[in-house]
């Protein structure tokens, strides 16, 4: 099998050094002939969204809770405030 390293990893926008291209020449068909074994594989009796860990999401319920005595200190600890708002120096020019 003849792989065109430099051009592969142009593709990649992989910089390799030579020996990194010797290396990659030399192990390259080898895995290349690796998945064309994966493709052999019978899956059709396996669920796609199969998950490998009994896993699962842990989701809380969306519950509205006063911050207000938070938000208070967090504004008094300011620098600079106006009002019950932070004032920040602008980033933009006019």
């Amino acid at each position: 099998m003849d792989i065109d390293i430099d051009r592969l990893a142009m593709l990649a926008k992989l910089h390799l050094t030579d020996a990194e291209k010797a290396m990659l020449a030399e192990q390259l068909p080898s895995i290349i002939d690796y998945i064309g074994k994966l493709q052999e594989v019978d899956t059709s009796g396996v669920d796609p969204k199969a998950y490998l860990t009994g896993a699962v999401n842990v989701l809380r319920d969306d519950v509205v809770t006063s911050t207000r005595h938070e938000r208070d200190a967090v504004v008094a600890a300011f620098p600079k405030s106006v009002g019950d708002a932070m004032e920040v120096p602008g980033v933009f020019s006019t």
